[in-house]
């Protein structure tokens, strides 16, 4: 039976369960009974504690689990089973968390996934350290969980991959000091390194644990690829027009924080852009708050939000295309396949 949109969610909440589990047997094993509040802080980040660090009958804030998720179906596609990938799982989720706790940092964000972020609630100093144990303790599941055949490349292949995020921020951070746009390309190699790297990882990974071919593992690398490119600028979207209720955030946050997402990219590079939006965008004074619908606005003139729209599913669909040359079957690779179409309507 091919799969629906239902049993793809009904799916990433199993996996993502599963992840959490092992994850918090990893915690338990290695946070030493000294740093308890400490692991505490994790937990927290990892949306198993309240702010009071009490534990959660229902976790909250966890986030979608896509990165393990598709490591895992990748896996479960070639093998039938999850297992071989589960340090690579845990490693991404871990991966994936770190990076946001140290952007939340950098970009002084006082609220990740509907909760107060970890900086704001415990200070940047702790914040930075509960980035690095989260870095940190990716490394030793990938060893702990993995076979000794495959644990050394798949080191390689995720702190390869963590060189990349990292530039990709650094990329991001000087984009938003600079007085311009950058360019569509620009935007490009920014958003390849800052989330579609780590989608790519995803999938590598979940191969080499599989045992794919190198063909296979190339085509899902890239499957990975696209996917990821395809999930930020649609983040992008978001960041403009998805409500408060589906974010977390304002609307339009991105706007008043005048983020150069892929919107901002498209309305303002180029002649055609009107004098005033480029002062409001790229000035130094702030905005006022009737500035940011009026921006909006105007990003919704010129067409942006369809053009926006129309490039994240010419990525999906090349994600697809990619994932057709696998040459896989069966109820995993079904999954994956209506993984790029259950994104495209995403509302957070």
């Amino acid at each position: 039976m091919p799969a629906d949109g239902s049993s793809l969610d009904t799916r990433l909440i199993e996996l993502g369960s599963e992840v959490d589990s092992w994850t918090r047997l990893l915690l338990e094993a290695e946070i030493s009974h000294d740093a308890e509040r400490f692991g505490g802080m994790l937990a927290y980040h990892l949306g198993w504690r309240d702010e009071a660090l009490a534990r959660l009958e229902r976790p909250g804030g966890t986030g979608k689990k896509l990165r393990c998720g598709i490591a895992l179906l990748t896996c479960e596609a070639l093998t039938g089973l999850i297992a071989p990938a589960g340090g690579a799982a845990v490693a991404l989720e871990l991966v994936h968390n770190f990076s946001l706790v140290h952007d939340d940092i950098q970009d002084e964000s006082d609220i990740r996934r509907h909760r107060p972020t970890v900086w704001k609630l415990w200070g940047v100093a702790q914040g930075i350290n509960v980035g690095d144990a989260l870095f940190a303790l990716a490394q030793v599941a990938l060893v702990r969980l993995s076979a000794e055949d495959v644990a050394a490349r798949l080191l390689l292949e995720l702190n390869r991959t963590c060189v990349r995020l990292v530039e990709g921020q650094y990329l991001d951070l000087a984009m938003q000091h600079e007085a311009r746009v950058p360019s569509l390309a620009e935007y490009e190699g920014m958003i390849a390194r800052k989330t579609a790297a780590l989608f790519a990882c995803a999938a590598r990974l979940g191969a080499i644990a599989g045992g794919a071919t190198l063909e296979q593992e190339e085509a899902l690398a890239e499957f990975g690829y696209q996917l990821g490119l395809g999930f930020q600028e649609q983040d992008d979207v978001l960041g403009v027009w998805a409500t408060e209720a589906e974010t977390g955030k304002p609307v339009a946050a991105d706007v008043g924080a005048r983020k150069k997402g892929l919107p901002a990219v498209l309305a303002l590079h180029g002649s055609a852009a009107p004098e005033w939006l480029r002062t409001l965008y790229l000035g130094p004074a702030a905005l006022a708050p009737a500035d940011v619908p009026r921006i909006v606005n105007a990003f919704e003139q010129a067409g942006v939000q369809a053009e926006a729209e129309r490039r994240v599913e010419a990525h999906f669909a090349l994600a697809r295309e990619a994932l057709s040359r696998v040459g896989l079957r069966g109820p995993s690779a079904e999954l994956l396949q209506m993984l790029t179409r259950g994104l495209t309507g995403r509302k957070a």
